[in-house]
Parts: structure tokens; sequence; C-alpha cells
């Protein structure tokens, strides 16, 4: 009998055991995961203060002057908070629901095979707005500076304007080299010509677009892991300088998220 009330026992304490620890790794570690807020943006006299990539706990008070406007990036998506004032980030920051859920294809479709069923348009019609890149590994031929490139065998260039047929040029600086690419009407994505010219760490080009007034130098930056979330990307992005995409993920998120800034 006491043998086997002692391996009832065992099973019993072993149970609970596993269940502890599925509890703990639900809501301790995942806790952890989420406990932080970054902050992706800051302008304004307290900018130094709060610059972009520090992290911030929950409880945290953020505390900003006349002028100051700070993005933070939480669970939820982005909170913008305008000085003056002082806030608790455990109040607000919008819904549950995550951002992450939201914009996933927005952060990890990095392949030009994929983006070639109709994600060229964004949410919002190109006969009202100007459209905005739907891809944050998308490189806009528009705009130059550091690059981030997360997949260099699926680099995809985009054009905002893709109501006519165009052309680029990619120039490379070091021998004057002339790559040429066209789009069709319509068409507002093409695949980075990555047989001429490879796609590496530290390499500069010069784009010119036919419809563009002038031309941008772009230097890429290959990661050398692929972001898998918004933590990630948003630290990643502002790590190696990449501030072009940083503000498209920026605007991207709070034009998803639909909260007013908190202004004081």
């Amino acid at each position: 009998m006491d043998k086997n009330r002692s391996a009832i026992c065992g099973k019993i304490a072993s149970r609970f055991v596993k269940a502890a620890l599925g509890t703990a790794l639900l809501f301790g570690v995942s806790g952890v995961a989420m406990a932080q807020n970054m902050v992706v943006r800051s302008t304004g006299p307290s900018a130094s203060s709060y610059p972009a990539g520090k992290k911030m706990a929950n409880d945290a008070k953020v505390t900003l002057k006349a002028q100051d406007q700070v993005t933070i990036l939480t669970k939820s998506g982005t909170r913008v908070l305008k000085g003056p004032g002082t806030y608790s980030l455990a109040q607000g920051g919008g819904s549950a629901s995550s951002a992450s859920g939201r914009l996933s294809s927005f952060i990890n479709n990095r392949g030009s095979s994929r983006a070639r069923t109709g994600a060229v348009r964004s949410a919002v019609s190109a006969a009202v707005e100007t459209p905005s890149n739907p891809n944050l590994w998308f490189l806009d031929v528009t705009k130059g500076g550091k690059f981030c490139v997360a997949d260099a065998n699926a680099l995809v260039l985009w054009r905002p304007d893709y109501t006519g047929s165009a052309t680029a040029s990619i120039v490379e600086p070091a021998n004057g080299n002339v790559t040429e690419l066209a789009w069709r009407q319509g068409s507002a994505l093409k695949a980075w010509p990555k047989d001429a010219l490879p796609v590496t760490d530290g390499a500069n080009y010069r784009l010119l677009g036919s419809s563009v007034s002038q031309s941008v130098e772009v230097n890429f930056v290959v990661l050398q892991n692929q972001p898998t979330d918004l933590d990630d990307a948003a630290s990643m992005l502002i790590e190696n300088g990449c501030d072009g995409q940083l503000d498209l993920l920026v605007e991207t998120l709070n034009a998803n998220s639909g909260e007013p800034a908190d202004q004081g």
C-alpha cells in the first residue's frame, strides 16, 4: 500500500510540477518578453534622455518638456507622447490586439515572388493619396541612405508612381558601370538584378529613376539575422542606422494603431 501510495503521490507531484512550469513559461517568460517598451523616435529638448532604442519597463514614467515628442513601440502598437507632461507607460497604450499580427506581412514578407500578387497597392487608393511603401524590405527608388537588407537573395525595388511605364539606372560608383531596369505600366515592383549587382554588406549604388528629379545613393547593410517581430525589426534598424526604414515602420504602425497622441 505504501508503495502504491508513494507512486500515486509521485505522479500527482510530477503533474503539479509540469503544470507549474507550463504556467511559468506562459506568464513568466512571455511577460519578460513583453515587459519592456522601446523608443523608436524622439524629437525635442528631451531627445537625449529618450534616444531611439531605449527600453523601458511597463511601469516607467516619461517626463517631457514643451516641443518634445516621443514615439514608443508597445506590445499593442505605437504610443505617441507629446510634452509638456509626465506619462505612465502603465496607462493607455491602445487595445490588447497585437500590431505584430496586423502587420506581419509588412515585416515578414521579404520575397519578390510573393510580392507580385497585388501587394503593390497600399490600403489607401493611389487615386486619393500617394501610395506608401507596402513592405519594410522593399527598396524605395526615390530614397537614399542606409538600407537594411533582410534577404540578399530577394531584394525588391519599389516605385511610388506606377501609373505609367518607367526605367531606372543603377550606377556603381566604384567603376561607373550602369545597369538599366524597366517597369511596365501599372507595375510597382522589380526584382533587384542580383546576378549583375550582388547585394553585399557595405555596397554603395546610385539610383536614378526616369520619373524622379534627382538620383539617390543607397548603402546596403545586410543583416546577419532576419528579424522575426516588431521588436527585432525596430532594434536592428536603429542599431544599423537605417533611418528611412525606421521612419516607414513608425508611420505604418501609427496609421494602423488608430490611437491619438497623448498630449500634455
